[in-house]
């Protein structure tokens, strides 16, 4: 028994106070340094993630807005629809200006050259709309039925060149309606003020907003535009390559 006792006494050694304190000391700050090690590391990946996050999340903010301005830019504002939308773009243009009238291709003396170029433009006064957007505009039982289901509609802008095309020529009614008696000229004049109306309320609903700068003329006391400048704009062939679609001859 007592060496058995001596023996249990031999296994065990004791380790004194000072020394059990320092690597007890050492062991915690070896865990704690462990989990400290851990949780910056998780915080760093985590202030890393948000950064990517708070990026893209920036980036998708610019470039939903800037994608949507582009195609606004191209395509118009879009309050009113229209089934020609896909023909529409716009672009910066310049106009043509010059001082005498030989120079224009729709205004100018009366020649078979002048009536040729408005003819090329009128072609395309009647179009046709397709049934859905008639339907969606309610507008059935105002409308002209094609026999291929589709509605009988004059775009305003065309309606709108043959208002300028009437005015035009009625500065030479002795060449365009000549031997017009008192009855035709006053019915002639109501017309020329129906067109004069629209092409108002025209100017006034598409308000051009472009800014004309101002030049001092030679032979003038009041300064004058200075015309050269440019104008947003709908693509003129473009519209017209959506027109040729469209077109329809009622005869």
């Amino acid at each position: 028994m007592g060496v058995i006792q001596q023996k249990e006494k031999q296994v065990y050694s004791p380790i004194p106070d000072d020394q059990s304190a320092t690597e007890s000391d050492d062991l915690l700050y070896e865990d704690f340094k462990s989990s400290h090690a851990r949780k910056s590391r998780f915080s760093r990946w985590l202030i890393l993630g948000g950064i990517v996050f708070f990026v893209a999340y920036s980036a998708v903010l610019v470039t939903i807005p800037y994608l949507w301005l582009r195609k606004e830019r191209l395509h118009g504002a879009n309050v009113i629809d229209t089934p020609i939308r896909k023909h529409i773009k716009y672009e910066p243009t310049y106009f043509g200006h010059t001082e005498t009238s030989k120079d224009y291709k729709l205004v100018g003396k009366p020649s078979k050259e002048l009536d040729a170029n408005w003819s090329s433009i009128m072609q395309y006064f009647y179009a046709e709309v397709p049934k859905e957007f008639i339907q969606s505009l309610d507008r059935e039982r105002d409308s002209i039925r094609l026999p291929n289901g589709n509605y009988l509609a004059n775009y305003a802008f065309i309606h709108q060149l043959h208002c300028l095309k009437r005015l035009h020529q009625s500065y030479f009614p002795e060449v365009y309606w000549p031997d017009m008696t008192e009855e035709e000229k006053e019915l002639q004049l109501e017309h020329s003020l129906h067109c004069l109306q629209m092409l108002v309320e025209v100017v006034m609903c598409k308000a051009d907003e472009t800014p004309l700068t101002m030049i001092w003329f030679e032979e003038s006391i009041l300064p004058g535009g200075n015309r050269t400048i440019a104008h947003e704009c709908k693509n003129w062939d473009t519209l017209i390559d959506g027109m040729e679609q469209v077109k329809v001859d009622p005869l």
